[in-house]
């Protein structure tokens, strides 16, 4: 494509951007992109490796390497750059995320780990073991000599790993422990690596491991900087201790242009290693220059007032963002429901959900319920209410297996097998068949030019497909039925070639994991469904109403949201001033486009700990309703 001048340069598939994104792309260093909710954090990002690959500024051979913390960010993020330039220029965005990146550097170049942290066969264990480390730590106290005894009775199982470990640089070359958090490490890592047992790595490990290699072969190093001049990294606010040393001692240096995008007032991972000062520290090591984001697309402006009110208690100098969206309901944007008894509470929600969609036009997926913890027990508490005014919840943190509905639903095997099934269920489906299409060539290794082999898949896809669709329309829906085509879809797709194609299913149980939680829930699906459009429905929350806990909601948005359980006995966990607890709460709200209610519940308990929270919205001017 003709070389476009930088100054000419027109955002792709957008009309504009603010004047502080534009100053942020067009900034020849890295940078900190401050961007709170609803400023399009995924499209900045989209639309800068755009600019820099249609400029030629990444010219090729180099690549632009973006970092996500979810696999379905990753994607979302790599689809919109194919969406924005044409495929030669796509083709050199690399949108991974921090574990699948660290791990594809361990696999490649595993023989180059220094040898005494060399694992035979790595396998990564995401669901590492709370309990376990409890054990492990209470040993390794009483295994350690008497003057660090005290300094490890002080460590958290909770977040040993991700602090203490995560922090921590292996030597290249073995030494002895010079201090408790040392003599533990040592002891941690022999867990990790026993001779004569299959290595069990968990996805900091690997991280360190990763670190390690680079620092022991610079070689390597080189080799990495030199493919990727550029390095994004979203949910910046979110990177561990761990992470950000993989990212200092792979990229630091100065030849490396790294833009970190984010949002400190949405820093919720405290509890998981996030470090309190990655900003700072990204500021610090690499010179980024900071760029706050003004204009907030997602919510009403009544809204971003009251968000604004929060924001300053999280930051007294947070700037006032500017709302871009207009307000499209009457009334209050915002109010706290006050209720008795809980058997109130959920008939007024349900009822009021009901009118307010007949009333505005509204599907129920344009609403959320948001909790702080235990999920279960609210659906269990709203299932029937809701039910009597024909309204299903959709719990997406519910428990299947080993994650979570809504890890299942974001994994990529899971929205392949549902793509097939959809087009087993119908004809016309097209954008189920350019996901399978695409991703059986993946899976068959077809490579793009590969024109005979490429048509060779697509007769083969077609055929099992018509035969798919052929017994699925004369089979009525089952538990039994659904294993039967279960296993026939995922014996044509090859759980071998997807072990192979996927980073993140070729070592570890996770394969196990997400054909265990996608068969709990088809088999559940098809339970009583009337046909396999309704099962489908019902697998993907076709007209339900999402419920989700505040971390799980992070990066969503709907019209509506509803926060149940605003009280002492959910936020038990609250102090007042902790800064992630208020940040938590942000979150909620900024979920909102249109409106937000907060719920409380007297027979609940008390609010006398999270009374800061309240005091936030009355100082927002946010009613409170006796219901």
């Amino acid at each position: 494509m003709p070389l476009v001048r930088p100054d000419d340069w027109r955002p792709r598939g957008i009309d504009d951007l603010e004047p502080a994104a534009w100053n942020a792309l067009r900034h020849g260093g890295s940078a900190c992109v401050v961007a709170g909710p609803g400023a399009g954090k995924t499209e900045f990002l989209a639309q800068r490796a755009v600019y820099l690959l249609e400029n030629r500024i990444c010219h090729a051979p180099h690549r632009v390497l973006a970092i996500s913390f979810k696999t379905d960010a990753a994607s979302n993020l790599a689809a919109r750059v194919r969406q924005r330039c044409p495929p030669e220029l796509a083709n050199r965005f690399v949108s991974l995320t921090f574990d699948s990146f660290c791990k594809s550097l361990v696999d490649r170049f595993l023989n180059a780990v220094p040898a005494d942290c060399r694992p035979p066969d790595p396998m990564t264990s995401p669901f590492p073991s709370g309990g376990r480390s409890i054990s492990f730590l209470t040993l390794a106290r009483l295994n350690a000599p008497q003057e660090w005894q005290a300094d490890i009775a002080a460590f958290s199982a909770t977040d040993f790993e991700a602090r203490v470990v995560g922090g921590y640089r292996l030597p290249l070359a073995p030494q002895a422990p010079q201090s408790a958090a040392e003599f533990t490490i040592a002891r941690w890592w022999a867990t990790q690596l026993r001779p004569g047992h299959p290595s069990s790595l968990t996805f900091v490990s690997i991280n360190r491991l990763a670190e390690l290699l680079l620092r022991a072969n610079p070689h390597i190093r080189n080799a990495l900087v030199a493919t990727y001049p550029f390095v994004f990294v979203d949910e910046f606010q979110d990177t561990t201790f761990a992470q950000y040393d993989f990212l200092l001692s792979a990229f630091s240096g100065g030849q490396t242009i790294v833009t970190g995008v984010g949002d400190d007032k949405q820093r919720i991972m405290i509890f998981a290693g996030a470090r309190r000062d990655a900003f700072q520290r990204l500021e610090a090591d690499f010179g980024a220059a900071r760029f706050p984001l003004l204009f907030n697309f997602r919510s009403s402006p009544d809204l971003v007032a009251i968000q604004h009110v929060v924001a300053r208690a999280l930051d007294p100098n947070a700037a006032q963002t500017v709302a871009r969206a207009a307000r499209q309901v009457d009334g209050d944007v915002a109010q706290v429901w006050r209720s008795q008894t809980k058997a109130a509470e959920a008939a007024h929600l349900a009822q009021w959900l009901a009118n307010d969609m007949g009333t505005r036009g509204r599907s129920p997926r344009d609403y959320a319920l948001l909790v702080k913890q235990k999920s279960d027990d609210y659906e269990h508490e709203l299932a029937s209410p809701f039910a009597a005014h024909g309204l299903r919840i959709r719990n997406e943190s519910h428990a299947l297996g080993k994650t979570s509905l809504q890890d299942l639903l974001s994994d990529d095997l899971c929205r392949l097998a549902i793509a097939m099934f959809r087009l087993g269920a119908t004809r016309r489906a097209p954008a189920a068949w350019q996901l399978v299409s695409s991703k059986v060539l993946a899976l068959r290794a077809v490579v793009a030019d590969d024109d005979i082999g490429a048509a060779k898949v697509e007769a083969d896809l077609t055929a099992f497909l018509a035969a798919l669709r052929a017994d699925m329309a004369a089979t009525a829906p089952s538990r039994n039925s659904a294993a039967d085509f279960a296993t026939r879809v995922f014996e044509y797709l090859d759980l071998a070639a997807i072990a192979r194609t996927y980073t993140e299913y070729g070592v570890g149980d996770l394969l196990q994991i997400i054909l265990e939680a996608f068969c709990l829930h088809f088999f559940a699906s098809a339970d009583g469904a009337a046909d396999w459009t309704a099962c489908l429905d019902a697998f993907e929350g076709v007209n339900q109403i999402p419920m989700m806990t505040v971390h799980k909601s992070k990066g969503l948005e709907y019209d509506t949201i509803v926060f149940v359980g605003l009280d002492d006995q959910a936020w038990w966990a609250h102090v007042p001033g902790d800064p992630e607890g208020v940040a938590a709460f942000f979150v909620a709200l900024s979920r909102a486009k249109q409106r937000a209610i907060f719920a409380f519940c007297q027979e609940r308990g008390a609010r006398n700990n999270v009374a800061e929270l309240y005091q936030l919205l009355t100082d927002a001017g946010v009613p409170e309703i006796a219901i």
